[in-house]
């Protein structure tokens, strides 16, 4: 079997994975096209739609990068298009040999036209379960609060996904720029009360340099499972030994990095430095529309750059569906499926 005949056929974890960054350019212009063009100045082309939703190239930073979600921004504002983006970014998933994912979203940023937090819950969970039915596809969805709102805005928005914890609400994130609110502990009570709530920690960390200021002690206060992102600590002998004591996984996305300049080139990305020192971690696509790229083409691209060996991504791979939030016997049920097909499985030819 070649190298990416593997790859695909692989049984795939995937914990960082956004919803508005993988919206479908075909669904953008559908939904665009059904709302009369109420938000753009003209109608677009296909060609147009792709160059304001898919990144080309380097850019210069994360903030240059997240003006990418604008336009899933303007169209996820109805219960109809945000069931339909969960439905269709899990059937992408379920194409790409992705058996378990976790979808993030910020339920607040989907409110600018009267939808309640409750509705727009209900819409992706209302995707979610299509797609577990109609494709077998495992999935956990996390709440995103997001770093330039109110702590009590974030607060708010945990208190209505309360009910939901127990239908597939797994988790809570923060996001946002993190050049304008660099310090996750800003919202320390937001952490605190997803804890309580039952819901797993994560929040994003590591898309600018000079956040590593900030990585150790909020994993020190905060005591997330995972961070997502989080690369820059390879450069923190300490940090990295934290990480390890505290088992925190990091959730890493080499693509996305490399396209908000964060590293120059997969080679740069030190992936295989993190691994090779113990620290915890899964390779993720982030988004996948926005950076066009599937989980198996970020495999390929980390195998291709000369640092893991198959096996050891194989690893990663495992370690992702370990680290995932779900309940224990679906993730020992997936983890003997996921054994089992790599014992059928050993890859036998260099990449091609």
């Amino acid at each position: 079997m070649y190298m990416m005949d593997w790859l695909q056929a692989m049984p795939k974890a995937e914990l960082h994975l956004h919803l508005d960054g993988g919206l479908r350019v075909e669904t953008a212009l559908d939904l665009a096209e059904k709302s009369g063009w109420r938000d753009f100045a003209h109608p677009l082309s296909y060609r147009q739609m792709r160059q304001k939703m898919v990144v080309k190239g380097t850019l210069s930073s994360q903030r240059e990068l997240l003006d990418y979600f604008q336009i899933p921004g303007l169209l996820l504002q109805t219960e109809d298009a945000l069931c339909r983006a969960t439905y269709e970014l899990l059937e992408d998933k379920a194409a790409d040999g992705v058996r378990y994912c976790e979808i993030r979203w910020a339920p607040l940023l989907h409110t600018r036209r009267g939808l309640s937090v409750r509705r727009v819950v209900e819409a992706v969970l209302a995707g979610r379960q299509k797609a577990a039915r109609l494709l077998g596809v495992h999935s956990r969805l996390i709440v995103v609060g997001m770093r330039g709102m109110a702590p009590r805005d974030n607060l708010d928005m945990l208190e209505e996904v309360r009910a939901y914890r127990r239908r597939g609400i797994a988790a809570a994130d923060l996001a946002g720029v993190e050049e304008d609110h660099p310090d996750p502990l800003d919202q320390l009570a937001y952490f605190h009360r997803a804890r309580e709530l039952g819901l797993g920690v994560t929040f994003h960390c590591g898309e600018t340099a000079q956040s590593i200021r900030y990585l150790e002690k909020a994993v020190e206060r905060i005591r997330p499972r995972r961070v997502a992102h989080g690369a820059v600590a390879a450069a923190d002998a300490a940090l990295c030994a934290l990480l390890r004591k505290r088992r925190v996984t990091l959730d890493l996305c080499p693509t996305s990095n490399i396209q908000a300049g964060l590293y120059p080139d997969y080679p740069s990305f030190p992936l295989e430095r993190l691994y090779r020192s113990g620290v915890p971690v899964s390779i993720s696509t982030d988004d996948p529309v926005l950076s066009d790229v599937t989980l198996t083409g970020e495999y390929s691209a980390v195998l291709s750059a000369g640092g893991l060996k198959p096996d050891q991504l194989w690893s990663c791979n495992l370690h992702a569906l370990r680290a995932g939030f779900m309940g224990y016997y679906e993730k020992q049920a997936l983890l003997r499926e996921f054994q089992r097909w790599r014992s059928q499985n050993p890859p036998q030819n260099p990449v091609e």
